[in-house]
């Protein structure tokens, strides 16, 4: 029994996508439609208070799962991008006529798999979490089937995505061939015993960093992201450049700071680089899009670089894990926020709006522009806004580390992207839009959904303390000794 009770807000998110699959079956997708997303925000609640009914920690499963403060902190992530996406998605589905029960159920069952991964103190819990993640996702991307840029998408992200988890459980299976064990702790004794001087644990730790990479979307294994974030459904959009992510970053710190940390000052030197690369490719490319969406997703490349410089300080602490933690929870709502805002523009397809289509967005549409301006500039990292902080909790650790050119490339980097930020706020306040310029989609709930995260960016930005102290207590069980 203690152990369904580890697992009770993973069951109830289950439960919760299985229920409104059967609902819809039962009284059709159509008379469905009106409660499909405040049924998904009963379930997501309902998970979220289980652990205060019935309290769990500890190890679950013969070892195979614990509940920790860590996993407490991905849970309430997962459950907030859930939540969120079920806010924002109801009037784009009901344009283009997605159905509602299968895109709530898939969103739910993709958040399954990523708290499993947060769950994980074992190769084979994390390997099984990041497939229930990531299978789900692939349905996303194409969840438009009449579309081609959506079946392009889902297309290459399985195919890319299919020899990524090849490349990881590979590396997992070199794990399990030098420690006898996929227990997390215990390859990690392994390891240590071996050392970087054996090929083995520099083999694993190649076919590991893979990928995972591919899983965050680290240079050079990012080559999905951009068609895959262009062609799928925008509030698939939204949901998949946030939850996998932070699915792929609490997997990395559990394996790089559990199983391989004992050859931390090998690797971090190896993700300070990546993470340079990244976040310069990411931004560097983004300049040139005229098309939002394409930018936003070469943009997330970018932020998945500032996530990654914190990985190759845990070194330094606490810190280092609390501000990759706190970074990954604020990116979450700014970024998912920002392709949600382009869900204002009705457009033909599904891809995402130009420049020059985002011309005088203020006098379309006020609420909708100033939602967007806000989570733009949290992106940008401007205070007094969670992006900011973000950045700025990320950036001590690093110097703690002793990587102070690694500190300099990300205040390179964010100035480099005000630059794409920016010009978008130009083209919605400055510019008049022309008589080609689509229709905007006066959707209440989105609004009023788009315009409450925007404040809460804010005020997490001024009053940050709780979020922060959790990310603390989060960061103890990943802390390399």
């Amino acid at each position: 029994m203690s152990d369904v009770i580890a697992v009770l807000p993973e069951a109830i998110v289950t439960a919760t996508a299985i229920v409104l699959l059967g609902v819809a079956a039962i009284v059709g997708d159509e008379r469905a439609r009106p409660w499909m997303p405040w049924l998904m925000l009963l379930g997501l609640a309902a998970a979220l208070a289980s652990p205060i009914a019935y309290p769990s920690s500890g190890l679950a499963f013969g070892g195979f799962v614990v509940v920790d403060e860590f996993t407490a902190f991905f849970r309430l992530t997962f459950v907030v991008l859930a939540g969120f996406t079920a806010l924002i998605a109801p009037p784009y589905l009901r344009r283009e006529r997605v159905p509602d029960a299968e895109f709530y159920a898939t969103v739910l069952f993709s958040t399954v798999g990523a708290m499993t991964v947060a769950l994980a103190t074992d190769l084979i819990t994390l390997f099984v979490g990041l497939e229930l993640m990531s299978i789900p996702v692939y349905v996303l991307a194409g969840l438009q089937r009449r579309d081609r840029y959506a079946n392009e998408a889902s297309l290459k992200y399985f195919l890319l995505g299919a020899f990524s988890s090849a490349i990881l459980v590979y590396g997992f299976a070199w794990l399990f061939g030098i420690a006898g064990s996929t227990e997390l702790t215990q390859v990690s004794a392994a390891v240590a015993k071996a050392g970087l001087g054996s090929p083995e644990v520099v083999v694993a730790l190649a076919l590991v960093t893979a990928g995972l990479g591919f899983k965050a979307a680290v240079v050079p294994f990012h080559q999905w992201t951009p068609d895959a974030y262009d062609g799928a459904p925008t509030p698939s959009t939204a949901f998949m450049s946030v939850a996998p992510k932070a699915a792929a970053f609490a997997a990395i710190l559990r394996v790089m700071a559990t199983a391989l940390g004992p050859v931390q000052l090998d690797w971090a030197v190896v993700f300070a680089l990546l993470a340079v690369i990244t976040m310069t490719a990411g931004n560097v490319v983004a300049l040139v899009q005229t098309n939002v969406k394409r930018m936003l997703a070469y943009s997330s490349i970018a932020h998945t670089g500032y996530i990654l410089a914190g990985v190759a300080a845990l070194a330094a602490g606490t810190s280092a894990g609390a501000a990759v933690i706190f970074y990954v929870f604020a990116y979450g709502i700014m970024n998912l926020g920002a392709f949600a805002s382009l869900m204002f523009i009705d457009l033909e397809g599904t891809r995402g709006a130009t420049l020059d289509e985002l011309n005088g967005l203020w006098s379309r549409h006020s609420a909708g522009a100033l939602a967007f301006t806000v989570f733009l500039v949290n992106l940008t990292g401007i205070p007094p806004t969670i992006g900011f902080l973000g950045k700025f909790l990320m950036i001590q650790p690093v110097l703690d580390a002793e990587f102070g050119w690694l500190a300099v490339a990300i205040a390179l980097n964010a100035a480099l992207a005000a630059f794409y930020y920016l010009r978008v706020v130009v083209h919605m306040f400055m510019y008049d839009p022309d008589a080609t310029a689509p229709r905007i989609e006066a959707a209440r709930l989105l609004s009023a959904s788009l315009v409450v995260a925007a404040i809460v960016t804010i005020l997490l930005g001024i009053l940050p303390d709780p979020v922060y102290a959790f990310a603390l207590r989060a960061a103890e069980p990943v802390v390399i000794r």
